[in-house]
């Protein structure tokens, strides 16, 4: 197993800790509130469902497999909801409820495989290791000419833009010194973009063929860094 993903686990938790500390030190729950606690609990469930996939553990749970791609399609459209509330603070509305919708063909489109036994999916998980394909074979099992890892990548460049557009329009309203004078909206904002942006890189970087990595180690190393650094960003932050 990547030595990267032996962090997964760690993070995963840490995100949680971080979701049990917002709950017990903040008092204003807002919008924005729960759509980052949303944020992190769908990170740490995609994390800590990753390295179980990679590792022994998978033999007791073979179910989890291939769970948290739901969890993958939301992550994006939350950064972005969440965004825009701290931008515009639009509050809630039911459209927003809209970009839930690829995450839900998702699932459907996993419920062939869903349904198939235990024994069916450790045997599809080995062969899927011995090709190095464990994470960059998402192709759908009811619908096998869309792959989810093109759309999902996809989306999540879309949602990158359209924060920049919103960015934009944000500084043409109000100005960027502003902006400039709340230096932790500021941070994280840039962070939350990186973040997209570094999501949807590693394929791409792949398919070009710009790295000696195998592709699945420089996923998941990326996936680690990536992490990391979000759990190091947010912890000593005052929520």
């Amino acid at each position: 197993m990547n030595t990267s993903i032996g962090l997964f686990p760690i993070i995963g938790l840490g995100f949680l800790a971080l979701v049990v500390f917002r709950y017990l030190k903040i008092e204003n729950r807002d919008y924005k509130f729960y759509l980052f606690n949303l944020f992190l609990i769908f990170s740490s469930q995609n994390y800590i469902t990753v390295y179980i996939v990679h590792s022994e553990y998978i033999s007791h749970v073979p179910h989890l497999f291939r769970t948290a791609g739901f969890s993958l399609y939301l992550i994006s459209p939350l950064i972005y909801l969440y965004v825009r509330e701290r931008l515009f603070e639009k509050g809630f509305h039911k459209y927003d409820l809209l970009h839930a919708i690829p995450g839900v063909f998702y699932f459907i489109d996993y419920i062939p495989l869903y349904l198939k036994s235990g024994e069916y999916k450790l045997a599809l998980i080995k062969s899927l290791k011995e090709k190095g394909a464990l994470n960059l074979n998402m192709q759908g099992y009811s619908n096998d000419f869309i792959s989810h890892l093109f759309v999902r990548n996809s989306l999540t460049i879309l949602y990158a833009c359209l924060i920049l557009v919103m960015f934009i329009r944000f500084v043409r309203l109000n100005g960027f010194i502003s902006f400039l004078q709340n230096k932790s909206s500021l941070f994280e904002l840039v962070f939350l973009f990186y973040l997209l942006l570094m999501f949807s890189i590693p394929p791409l970087i792949n398919s070009l063929n710009l790295t000696n990595y195998y592709p699945e180690d420089f996923l998941m190393i990326i996936f680690a860094v990536l992490g990391s650094l979000s759990f190091i960003f947010y912890l000593p932050r005052k929520f």
